[in-house]
Formats: structure tokens, sequence, C-alpha cells
């Protein structure tokens, strides 16, 4: 539309300049703005739907990443199994260290200990409080002051030494192991004729 056809801009009988109402309902500025309104709800419901199924997508594969419950008897087997192989190439001293920290693990795993945090005398101590350990108290004292001795003394430990830890590191593993599944049958055994 130009000038020519608002007449009141032409009228003489105009005397003063009322400017156009600026106010619009609502109702005009949806009307008006109807395509841009959409195109941002539009926009924020992908975010949101892209936002939840990442964030879904994201707890599944902490889900799988979960690994199962290993049987710590499993472990230790196994590491110590690992560590017969390697015996050849490893010196005594990373040996024992290794071959230390895989029975450590295994009664950090099975029996709640605080294994790993302990020094070999506090393992010690902390084992023989425990009434499952009294009978093997003998053994893990020597097979601690042993690893001790080949792990920070100065002269070096021949195989004897390291294949005496790792008969001892066994021998404690499959026999506690063994002690452990007795005493759970026994149990169930037990649980079996109080229910009767």
């Amino acid at each position: 539309m130009n000038i020519k056809e608002k007449p009141y801009l032409l009228d003489p009988n105009v005397q003063d300049d009322d400017p156009l109402s600026i106010y619009k309902s609502f109702g005009q500025i949806i009307s008006e703005n109807y395509l841009s309104i959409f195109i941002i709800i539009g926009v924020l419901f992908l975010i949101s739907f892209m936002l939840y199924f990442l964030k879904k997508r994201e707890k599944n594969k902490i889900e799988e990443f979960i690994a199962p419950p290993i049987d710590p008897y499993k472990e230790a087997l196994e590491g110590i199994n690992e560590l017969q192989r390697q015996q050849q190439k490893l010196d005594p001293k990373p040996f024992v260290f290794k071959l230390s920290e895989i029975l450590r693990i295994y009664v950090q795993n099975r029996f709640n200990m605080p294994a790993m945090e302990l020094t070999g005398e506090e393992f010690i101590i902390e084992s023989v409080s425990n009434p499952f350990f009294q009978n093997y108290e003998d053994l893990l004292r020597e097979f601690v002051d042993r690893g001790d001795r080949v792990k920070y003394s100065k002269e070096t430990a021949d195989t004897n030494e390291t294949n005496l830890l790792l008969d001892s590191a066994l021998h404690f593993v499959k026999d506690s192991h063994s002690r452990i599944t007795d005493q759970e049958s026994t149990d169930s055994q037990n649980q079996k004729t109080h229910s009767e």
C-alpha cells in the first residue's frame, strides 16, 4: 500500500499524528510466528529425544562393561598357573612380588580382608585374628618371611626358593578353597536337616 492509498495521511483535517498501535494480542503473535514457534518446539523436542536416547545408550554401555564376579579361587589358580609359565623369564624379585599379589588378592576377595593394603606383618596379624586362618598361621608366616627376604634383600634367590614360595601359595589356595567348600556343603546339609 503506498501513501496515496492511505487517505488519512493526505487528509488536511487531521491535525495530529497519532502513532499506530503496536500492541498485538497473543493470538496475533502466534498466528504471525507459528512457523518459527513450531520449528523451535520441534528442535527442543528433537534435542530432548536425542539426550534421552544417548543417556539410555550410555547406561546400557555401563551395564555391559560391568564384568560378572570372578571366583577368587579360579582367579588365583589362573594367576599362579600363568606365573609358573613365566617363571623362567622372570627374575626372582618380580616373580615373588607377583606371587604375593596373587595370594593377597585371593585373601582379600575371598575373605573380605584388606590384604593389599597391609604390610607383611600386618597381614599375618590380620590373618591370625580370623579363626579360619589359624591352621595356616605357620604357612602364611613362612610365606611372608621368605617372600620379604627375596623381595627386599640384596642377595639373589635361587629357583628352589621361588619354587617353595610357589608351592606354599598353591597349597594355601587349594586347601583353603577345599575347606570352604566342605564347610559350605556341611552347612547346607545342616540347613536341610533343620528345615525337615
